[in-house]
């Protein structure tokens, strides 16, 4: 580059002293000096000194003897070397600028490949429509100045001619080669511009596999059509990162239309499999529940124990006929979500089934003639009076109406709805939800609770709020 800069400053000195002799000798070749010095410079401009050395170089030299000549008054010296500097120009230029045309039309359409790539034509289409518009236009100045070349090359008659074509040639190159040009730069601005937008490809990307990812659960990771979309995405990811964003967003449309029926396809079957298994739940629940003396129970103090167990039951029933009807509408996910309420309904109506069984036997009996068989059998009252000691070891009374209750090991085990259910708690199973709240910092999962966590129990009725510091 210095070396360039260093020819160029002396070319322009060279020329500037010649013209100083305008006055004093108007037979100086003033005009071959400026023609010589300005096709010197046009082919170190156009890389010469790369693809044609010894042109180039005898070009310069001439051109620094004809300047040498002109200092020293001796115009015929001057214009030979001036002409001669003028026609070596032309034959390095001949030699450069083809390949040097060459050269850059790779650029450019390498360019706008990588453009294209990076999908310029969708985020940047004016860019991209004037990146390719100039290498077309190069294209079109090309293949007129290799005709041009031809035409030259083919002239063998008139000198004068000949050198006009080759004129002509040469500036079709230098056009041609100034599209390419022109063409590679707006390509390289219009795909940093695309590749600015790599985001909201990858936000495509994660909502398909978000889908995908929904059927896969929903069909146990059986489908092998699924793996194959995920892997998919998983080579979208790979392009995103690589620049390549129109395949990557190719893949991803392509994934995206598969996933919308592979997930219906497992949202329906989930939907079919999820709704039987609810009935054999809530059948289960039917049948234990229609083992049960309703008369016995109403009129023992486990009624509203009954009763409750009765309403989950019936919600549960109805839940599954949603359930199924939905199922027939076509509507799968509401389907399954009236599948997993049923299910959940039915599973607590067995737990209270269960649990109601266990009382039968004091059921069965008035309380007053339980406590009357007590007084006179002091085996029946100690083991009373034990198991209310270990029924009340398990509550501790709080300020505000509030207890605290150490889940201990029990057959059934302790859950929310069965704590509710307790005639010290609530003795009512529905109000579950309440325990849960208050008591969110420590439980996790409503279906999950070990011994001795110890629970906080609002009181009944009224806003929950906080547990007093006890």
């Amino acid at each position: 580059m210095l070396r360039k800069e260093k020819t160029a400053v002396f070319l322009s000195g060279l020329v500037l002293f010649s013209i100083g002799f305008v006055n004093c000798a108007q037979e100086l070749p003033v005009k071959e000096l400026a023609l010589a010095k300005s096709q010197v410079e046009r082919a170190e401009r156009l890389s010469a000194e790369e693809y044609a050395p010894e042109e180039f170089s005898e070009a310069k030299r001439s051109l620094i003897s004809a300047n040498e000549f002109a200092s020293e008054e001796k115009a015929s010296d001057s214009k030979k070397s001036a002409d001669y500097a003028i026609s070596k120009a032309y034959d390095a230029l001949e030699k450069t600028l083809p390949k040097l045309a060459a050269k850059s039309r790779e650029e450019a359409v390498t360019a706008i490949d990588a453009a294209d790539e990076a999908y310029a034509s969708e985020y940047t289409p004016e860019e991209f429509k004037k990146a390719v518009t100039a290498r077309d236009a190069g294209e079109t100045k090309l293949a007129q100045a290799d005709a041009s070349l031809a035409s030259y090359l083919r002239e063998d008659k008139d000198e004068t001619a000949k050198e006009l074509k080759r004129t002509v040639a040469l500036q079709e190159y230098e056009d041609a080669h100034n599209n390419f040009v022109e063409a590679a730069k707006i390509s390289q601005d219009a795909k940093k511009v695309a590749l600015d937008r790599s985001g909201f490809v990858r936000q495509s990307a994660d909502e398909v596999d978000a889908v995908l990812e929904k059927a896969y659960t929903y069909s146990k990771g059986g489908n092998p059509a699924i793996d194959e979309e995920k892997a998919r995405i998983a080579s979208a990811r790979e392009d995103i990162a690589a620049g390549r964003l129109k395949t990557a967003d190719e893949k991803i449309k392509a994934a995206s239309l598969a996933s919308a029926s592979l997930l219906q396809a497992s949202v329906k079957d989930h939907a079919k499999n999820r709704n039987l298994q609810a009935r054999e739940v809530v059948e289960d629940a039917n049948a234990r529940f229609g083992e049960l003396n309703a008369e016995t129970f109403l009129k023992s103090n486990a009624k509203e124990s009954y009763a409750s167990t009765q309403e989950n039951l019936g919600a549960s029933n109805e839940s599954l006929q949603a359930s199924g009807n939905l199922l027939e509408q076509e509507k799968f996910d509401d389907s399954i979500a009236q599948s997993e309420e049923a299910i959940r309904l039915a599973e607590i109506s067995i737990d209270q089934v269960e649990t109601l069984k266990g009382k039968t036997t004091v059921a069965k009996k008035d309380r007053a003639a339980v406590e009357t068989q007590a007084d006179n059998t002091t085996k029946t009252t100690t083991t009373e009076t034990d198991g209310d000691k270990t029924s009340s070891s398990q509550i501790e009374e709080l300020t505000g109406g509030w207890k605290r209750y150490t889940v201990e090991k029990s057959n059934p085990a302790d859950c929310l709805w069965r704590i509710a259910d307790r005639e010290d708690i609530y003795n009512d199973a529905k109000l579950w939800p309440r325990i849960f709240e208050a008591n969110r910092k420590s439980i996790r999962n409503k279906n999950l609770i070990y011994p001795k966590q110890k629970l906080n129990i609002p009181p009944k009725t009224g806003k929950i709020g906080k547990a007093p510091k006890q």
